[in-house]
């Protein structure tokens, strides 16, 4: 065995990337638990700092019947019969270009239940100081979010408001095939909750408005009642309860089937009340009638706040999903002050959740184009940018909406 080498264990670094959307895959932090048919292809991805030519193997406990199989880069292109009593399958040499390595494998015949049990691909010819990117033993606690894919964000400054902010405006847009199920493209977050559009593990697209309650628990019904969130008021048909399990809160919703490549406009109101609560209150410009509409508006108690943290992001919330590609773009930001003055955001930082701070994951980006943020990520693309990074885009060539606010204030 070459003294240099890395386990890549097959818990936080595979995918079955040829079923159906949101299917379960069986893959554990044990390895590939039910490797049965010969219809998945499983991939394994890393990611070298360096160029080098590496050699796979592909560890297992000892198989009890034979078998074959077939492996490759990229495509599972080889047979390697697997014979009974097999530990590890040598998958052969492959080169490390500088970008993610991607291998495939998938079971062509068995005489028992399964073609293997797989637990991690052994990658020879690099040590663990050369790897860029992968989900070491040590973040076995945590495959589960690393393989759901990094969580990246554009932070919005409205320190250029010159006052307290009491509304923001933004446009997403989520392109066909860039938007896989679990997919959250998150047009408007702030301090206290989030505001966006996702799709769920089902397919169905929904609108998302949701408010943390003043009181840490991942369990609602352990809210105590005066530290509840509240419903002001809401559209008929929006949806509103509890949500947990990320803190806990008031969340409304609407089964709204968006429209990928349509670019739909956001805007949500935040004020402090005298009675030491906030509202905060969501709406959104339906282009099938042309008109703005109230979606929900709740009452946060102990919280005296104008706008404060606006931000957007890009998530990926399914875990078997997360070799997809997704990318959302938000554009003409704008910031209303509780003078009604309305300012342009032309300037944002990128910044990612622990997956792709711990460089566990490092296919995720942002940045400017056509004069407009994005965010991508995952689908194991090579180049990431860097985090912390400042983008700005040219205010002079950003439109002013023209709604009326003090419309809007009476829904």
């Amino acid at each position: 065995m070459n003294e240099k080498f890395v386990t890549v264990p097959l818990g936080g670094n595979s995918f079955v990337t040829n079923k159906p959307q949101s299917r379960e895959d069986h893959i554990t932090p044990a390895g590939w638990t039910r490797w049965d048919s010969a219809e998945d292809e499983y991939h394994v991805y890393f990611k070298p700092a360096v160029r080098a030519d590496v050699r796979c193997y592909l560890l297992c406990r000892k198989t009890k019947t034979p078998s074959v199989i077939r492996a490759g880069l990229k495509t599972p292109d080889r047979e390697f019969p697997v014979p009974a009593g097999t530990t590890e399958i040598d998958l052969g040499e492959v080169r490390a270009d500088g970008g993610y390595v991607d291998i495939a494998v998938q079971g062509v015949s068995r005489e028992g239940a399964v073609f293997a049990f797989p637990t991690a691909l052994r990658v020879e010819g690099i040590s663990p100081e050369e790897m860029a990117s992968y989900a070491s033993e040590n973040e076995k606690k945590d495959f589960y979010w690393i393989r759901r894919g990094p969580s990246v964000h554009c932070g919005y400054d409205l320190s250029v408001a010159g006052d307290d902010v009491e509304w923001f405006y933004n446009e997403v847009r989520i392109d066909k095939g860039e938007d896989p199920h679990g997919t959250y493209g998150m047009a408007i977050g702030f301090h206290g909750g989030y505001y966006g559009m996702q799709v769920c593990d089902n397919g169905v697209r929904k609108l998302i408005f949701s408010i943390w309650a003043p009181y840490a628990t991942d369990d609602p019904s352990k809210i105590p009642p005066e530290k509840r969130v509240t419903v002001r008021k809401k559209h008929p048909l929006v949806y509103t309860g509890e949500f947990g399990n990320e803190g806990s809160g008031g969340q409304s919703f609407l089964t709204y089937d968006w429209v990928p490549g349509q670019t739909y406009r956001f805007l949500c109101r935040i004020r402090p009340l005298d009675n030491g609560k906030t509202e905060f209150t969501s709406y959104f410009y339906f282009p099938e009638t042309g008109k703005w509409t109230l979606l929900c508006s709740f009452i946060r108690p102990e919280t005296q706040t104008w706008f404060r943290g606006a931000y957007s992001f890009l998530e990926s919330f399914i875990d078997v999903n997360g070799h997809r590609y997704r990318r959302v773009h938000f554009s003409n930001q704008w910031a209303v002050t509780k003078a009604g003055k309305w300012v342009p955001i032309d300037r944002m930082r990128l910044t990612g959740d622990m997956t792709a701070r711990n460089a566990w994951r490092q296919d995720y980006g942002g940045g400017v184009t056509g004069n407009h943020f994005f965010l991508n990520n995952c689908g194991f693309f090579a180049k990431n940018d860097v985090l912390d990074t400042v983008f700005t885009v040219d205010k002079a060539k950003m439109t002013k909406p023209e709604i009326d606010l003090e419309k809007l204030k009476e829904l």
